[in-house]
């Protein structure tokens, strides 16, 4: 797929482009690229949804209808079991892809409540139980309107956050979904949460949590304060006991921590959170590993941080970053 502008997406999503950036967004949309694009982020975005917000066949060929009048096309209506199959397949064949996902995205949040940081930004959000959940940059958290009616607490998150969960004053289970079908049960307690390119990464700090898949739900971990638990495509890869809590949430407190880090995970954290793109001149950098302390209030300031602390040249030039060694 076809490397596009990723800051710019996320202002598209944000509804935060200039005219000139949403034409040049929407050209994108109608190449194959643009498309293949689109199909990933929607289905990323249905599977996340819960069960009872999906659409009846009527309510599925509303939507459609309303989308073909909008654009002036008319196709057959498609009618399935579930609307996501024929909305998406009548889409695709009347090429308003992008128009069903923007129409799905508006019958999706008028249902839930979403909160989305831009990249850079942290971002404190209290939830109807008080309980608190600070969101790192570009990352996603979403739950329902009905939350204070619902029989359970349940959360979805995409990005990085960190929870301090209230115990509830009646029996209500609290749960963090994740888009990478893990499940996080938590009775009170505060802990740090990872979740990217099928990545899902728990630190508990205080409390007591329960992990499991939704694929498998019968097999669980509980954890305890200090461990580190990491799953890679829903299979476990990382366990850790006693390790330094505080660390993997430093971003909270405007630094960031790496011990034993290489400079390829520091180059995708990079990505991840500020939107950027990093080239690493020197390949055998991506191999070296680092121990240290950065600031990360702003991203020139954690850029400088780097380049003092690891004798690096570090250059950051139209959302470019590259980072090579000084010539002695």
């Amino acid at each position: 797929m076809e490397q596009f502008d990723q800051s710019l997406l996320h202002r598209y999503q944000l509804n935060q482009c200039t005219p000139e950036e949403y034409e040049r967004v929407l050209e994108w949309f109608t190449t194959p690229e643009g498309r293949e694009y689109l199909d990933i982020v929607m289905t990323r975005d249905l599977d996340m949804a819960k069960p009872d917000i999906m659409l009846s066949p009527s309510q599925s060929a509303d939507l459609y209808q309303r989308i073909v009048d909008t654009t002036g096309q008319r196709q057959p209506r498609y009618r399935r079991s579930r609307w996501f199959t024929g909305l998406k397949a009548a889409a695709v064949v009347s090429g308003t892809l992008l128009l069903a996902y923007g129409g799905w995205k508006v019958y999706h949040h008028h249902r839930n409540t979403v909160i989305q940081t831009a990249y850079g930004e942290i971002r404190t959000v209290v939830l109807p139980d008080q309980s608190e959940v600070t969101l790192n940059g570009n990352t996603t958290l979403r739950y329902a309107n009905n939350w204070e009616r619902s029989a359970s607490r349940e959360v979805w998150v995409e990005g990085e956050a960190f929870f301090s969960v209230k115990p509830s004053t009646v029996p209500r289970s609290f749960v963090v979904h994740t888009a990478s079908r893990m499940n996080v049960e938590v009775l009170g307690t505060t802990f740090n949460l990872v979740d990217r390119h099928g990545r899902m990464q728990v630190v508990l700090n205080t409390g007591k949590v329960r992990l499991h898949s939704n694929s498998t739900p019968e097999e669980t971990i509980i954890m305890q304060p200090g461990d580190l638990v990491e799953y890679k495509e829903q299979v476990r890869t990382k366990v850790k006991n006693h390790t330094n809590t505080q660390r993997y949430s430093s971003w909270k407190r405007n630094s960031l921590q790496f011990e034993n880090a290489s400079f390829a995970e520091l180059a995708q954290q990079l990505e991840d959170t500020y939107g950027v793109t990093v080239e690493i001149r020197d390949t055998s950098l991506l191999r070296q590993e680092f121990t240290g302390t950065v600031p990360s209030q702003q991203m020139d300031m954690l850029l400088e941080g780097l380049s003092q602390l690891f004798h690096l040249k570090v250059s950051h030039v139209n959302n470019i970053v590259i980072i090579e060694r000084k010539s002695i």
